[in-house]
């Protein structure tokens, strides 16, 4: 099975496209942001998470599946999971009703920051799943936050890929941890054989 893994999209969908028809992956997975200015239709299976300035409305028409911390498993038992949005220091001490409360609204700065809920549903849908540990993580940023270092934790990663501003792979513990340039750099590819 052999995944195709890529970093921010950021608008660049004719590469994102090529490298679909080169590589004939299984499954898709993108990293945001994904600054589409229309809906995204691949015809095959993938999975992206939403970054600062993605538009809401084009993601929910494009063909793509939204992590929306969830866990997912495919029939072969390939587990993964992902926070899609972007890491905001303040909305992650905040769910979104008690952001209301405070604020009166969610800005259109903020609609794809990632708030407290979105952490603690991934986590407690890992812990209910009775898995032992996640084939791959998506996350947005390097886990160097308690938020972040608390899941990755939790769910103990074979592999965790994050958007990076240059490409970079090491190994943490029993982890690979992968960054990706964004997907107009060579460096901005991942492709997995599983």
């Amino acid at each position: 099975m052999e995944l195709l893994i890529t970093g921010p999209l950021k608008g660049r969908v004719e590469r994102l496209k090529g490298l679909a028809e080169v590589s004939e992956p299984y499954l898709i997975f993108v990293l945001g942001p994904l600054l589409l200015n229309e809906p995204l239709k691949l015809g095959k299976t993938w999975f992206y998470s939403k970054g600062k300035g993605d538009r809401l409305e084009v993601l929910s028409k494009s063909d793509g599946i939204d992590f929306m911390s969830r866990v997912f498993r495919t029939k072969e038992g390939l587990t993964f999971s992902g926070l899609s949005g972007y890491y905001d220091p303040t909305t992650a001490k905040f769910t979104r009703g008690e952001w209301l409360k405070v604020k009166g609204k969610i800005d259109k700065r903020h609609q794809c920051a990632l708030f407290l809920e979105d952490y603690l549903n991934l986590k407690e849908l890992f812990l209910r799943s009775g898995l032992q540990r996640l084939d791959l993580l998506f996350l947005p940023r390097y886990p160097d936050r308690p938020e972040l270092k608390e899941i990755v934790e939790i769910t103990r990663p074979r592999y965790l890929f994050f958007p990076a501003p240059v490409y970079s792979k090491e190994k943490v513990g029993d982890a690979t941890f992968v960054g990706l340039e964004e997907v107009a750099s060579l460096k901005g590819k991942y492709l997995l054989r599983l």
